[in-house]
């Protein structure tokens, strides 16, 4: 997810096929809006976890939460474990941790205190690339554990083209070079899952090649950069994520019209036909901010939401800074159970990928 407006944010295992994935737990047997709710991550604002976050937990209705820097106090720790509890005691519990994730990708974009305070451009200029790689996935592995956190949305995976472009101003690319940053990217996510916490390979298929100004929290962003250069600059890094195992991708929000004109967290082809089918990724896909600026033209939450599952979005992220916003969206998920909207089939699937992620924490 993307970091410059807050309330928007951004052991290895491969997971099972899709055709094969199994049903975990008791989730088979939980009613529809327990199923619905394994499929959003909700966000508050303030530092406090609100009464109504309890509530839902309770209800089966929450597939987990994301914490900002404005989250975070001395009391988190205690407060996701009391989430927790509260899930695993409720009627509604499918047997597996609520997914708590953070963007703690290192540098200037770190939501809690403990590092890396090495950025990805300080890394992709190290002398031991994976080492620094690696040193930084077990930093975050750390930091995270010390607040609960189970996943952590990084790294970002974008192979920037200039400096000072829109990756690059913050640092937030290991290199221009496109195998430096499958190499740091890999031994990032090797190290960090190895630790017990989720990595996230994002913004897939890349935003490397945004200008400084090209920010799809805000509007809508095209970039116009060939199939034969996506698959052979910015999906790099993204391959050697896929070969080591790592636990979720973030689709970006940007349109790449080489291969479609619906973003790419939208769109069938980009997440069906590139990252599962030609990629042969198999784990947790989950969105950027569902209300980001980049979606004005594609609907109210809920529609933005139900389009991304229909293109074969796992999990939506809800990071407005309002239960509401998830409520709605587990609602949405609901209805469109019933009345069609939502294959049956593919959810069950989505729905068995998440418990197979979640069984691992």
């Amino acid at each position: 997810m993307l970091w410059s407006t807050p309330a928007l944010a951004g052991a290895a295992l491969l997971l099972p096929t899709v055709a094969a994935a199994p049903k975990f737990g008791k989730a088979a047997n939980l009613s529809t809006k327990a199923q619905a709710g394994a499929h959003v991550i909700y966000s508050y604002s303030g530092s406090s976890i609100p009464s109504e976050l309890y509530t839902l937990a309770s209800q089966g209705a929450v597939g987990g939460i994301i914490l900002f820097g404005d989250n975070v106090d001395s009391n988190t720790a205690s407060e996701i474990e009391q989430l927790q509890s509260t899930y695993k005691k409720s009627a509604s519990y499918a047997g597996y941790p609520l997914i708590i994730v953070t963007d703690q990708e290192g540098g200037e974009v770190a939501r809690l205190p403990g590092g890396p305070t090495a950025s990805e451009y300080d890394i992709g200029q190290s002398n031991n690339v994976p080492s620094a790689a690696s040193s930084a996935g077990v930093t975050a592995a750390t930091a995270c554990a010390a607040y609960n956190v189970n996943g952590n949305l990084a790294p970002v995976l974008g192979v920037y083209r200039s400096p000072g472009d829109f990756l690059d101003q913050y640092q937030r690319s290991y290199s221009t070079e496109q195998y430096i940053a499958k190499e740091a990217g890999s031994a990032f996510i090797l190290a960090q899952q190895a630790h017990g916490v989720i990595a996230t390979a994002k913004h897939f298929p890349g935003l490397g090649a945004a200008t400084a100004s090209e920010d799809t929290d805000v509007e809508p962003v095209t970039l116009n950069v060939s199939l034969e250069d996506l698959r052979t600059i910015d999906e790099v890094p993204f391959v050697g994520a896929v070969a080591a195992g790592v636990d979720m991708v973030m689709a970006s929000w940007a349109v790449y019209p080489a291969m479609d004109t619906l973003p790419a967290g939208l769109s069938p082809s980009w997440i069906g036909s590139e990252l599962r089918s030609r990629l042969g990724y198999t784990g947790v896909t989950i969105t950027d901010a569902i209300e980001a600026g980049a979606l004005q033209a594609y609907g109210s939450n809920e529609t933005r939401a139900l389009k991304a599952m229909n293109a074969g979005m796992d999990i939506i992220l809800a990071s407005v800074g309002d239960p509401s916003q998830g409520s709605g969206i587990v609602s949405a998920i609901e209805t469109a159970l019933g009345n069609g909207g939502l294959s049956q089939s593919a959810f069950t699937s989505s729905t068995s990928r998440i418990m197979s992620l979640r069984s691992k924490l």
